[in-house]
């Protein structure tokens, strides 16, 4: 005669109330984006953002007071997290060929982000003086310059002097921004990864040119 089973499965690992709250605040950011890029800060409520996450609205308020410091935590995690990933890409750099393709895949990941059309819009949305236009201002500098430095460094590891490394990312940075901005009436992904092919080519050549330069003139 069988014996029946009465091992019982181990109980699931109860989260803290900690995990709980952390949850909920990310299910909030997440939702406050989403409506955010949808509608626009100017349209957006909080009693809707609750919704969107499922969430009461006194939920929603013991976290963010207001949709001020809402869409400010917002941005700074965003931001902050995309700084750290970009850091470390910069110094995992390999070599001077493939290190522009690295900086434009980067700068894509950032300002093709549903985050930083947050932060343009907010920005936009806002006359100064304003304290939200000042915050999101002063988040981006913290988060953006760090970054910046990173790759331009790798540039002059590599070999780039340094006033052509700086001139060389600023371009960069500047052509995979504006693509991002044009995205909102002309997606069109093929295009845009031809242009950033043919500038990947003329930085490597220009780049390749100078260090050449410098190696000769030293």
């Amino acid at each position: 005669m069988l014996t029946p089973d009465t091992h019982e499965p181990p109980a699931r690992k109860r989260r803290t109330q900690e995990e709980r709250s952390e949850e909920t605040k990310q299910r909030i950011l997440q939702a406050a984006t989403r409506l955010t890029v949808r509608k626009g800060y100017a349209a957006l409520r909080t009693a809707d953002v609750a919704e969107e996450a499922g969430v009461s609205k006194g939920a929603l308020q013991h976290h963010f007071e207001s949709k001020e410091t809402l869409v400010i935590a917002l941005v700074e995690h965003a931001f902050n997290n995309q700084m750290l990933a970009s850091r470390q890409r910069a110094a995992q750099r390999d070599s001077t060929h493939d290190l522009i393709e690295m900086v434009i895949e980067d700068a894509k990941e950032f300002f093709f982000s549903e985050y930083f059309l947050v932060a343009v819009n907010l920005v936009l949305s806002s006359q100064p003086p304003s304290q939200l236009r000042t915050a999101v201002l002063a988040i981006s500098q913290r988060a953006r310059l760090p970054v910046e430095a990173a790759w331009k460094q790798a540039f002059i590891a590599a070999g780039i002097p340094q006033d052509i490394a700086t001139e060389l990312l600023s371009l960069t940075l500047a052509i995979v921004r504006g693509y991002s901005i044009r995205n909102l009436w002309d997606d069109n992904t093929e295009w845009q990864n031809r242009c950033f092919a043919t500038w990947a080519g003329m930085v490597r050549l220009y780049a390749e040119k100078h260090r050449q330069d410098g190696n000769d003139a030293g």
